[in-house]
């Protein structure tokens, strides 16, 4: 990868505060834009998903159970079937590199690397769930 960082830390951790207390990714993309530092929505939710920032339980949405191919924004776009998760998975214990799972799965490492962040929101979105009201989240 390469390139110059557009975005401080300081700056990805004001965006997963935002989202986190329940700002849409437009409405976070806006306030920087504002600030002078144009930035997309669809680049907000990549920051967000990397650092693991996740809307509040009201505001979030399921993991997409939707299969047929579509195009959104010009690129044809081809959902992750649950197989294809399970298979992601598995692989992932095995040890192997995101280039290596593109690979096996006719997929581009960007795509494999999030859609191994969505999983993990998932995951970590049901153990939370899963924990005793009484903890809050806490242990």
């Amino acid at each position: 990868m390469g390139g110059q960082r557009i975005l401080s830390d300081e700056q990805i951790d004001e965006m997963a505060t935002l989202r986190e207390r329940g700002r849409s990714l437009q409405a976070i993309a806006n306030h920087f834009t504002a600030k002078g530092t144009p930035i997309s929505a669809s680049a907000v939710g990549w920051q967000c998903l990397r650092v693991g920032a996740d809307a509040p339980i009201a505001k979030r949405n399921p993991l997409s159970t939707r299969s047929d191919v579509y195009r959104r924004g010009g690129h044809v776009i081809r959902p992750f079937t649950p197989d294809e998760d399970a298979r992601l998975r598995d692989l992932e214990a095995q040890g192997l590199k995101t280039r290596q799972m593109a690979d096996q799965l006719g997929r581009r490492e960007n795509s494999i690397r999030g859609r191994l962040m969505t999983l993990a929101r998932h995951d970590a979105r049901a153990e939370d769930e899963s924990l005793p009201e009484s903890t809050n989240g806490e242990l």
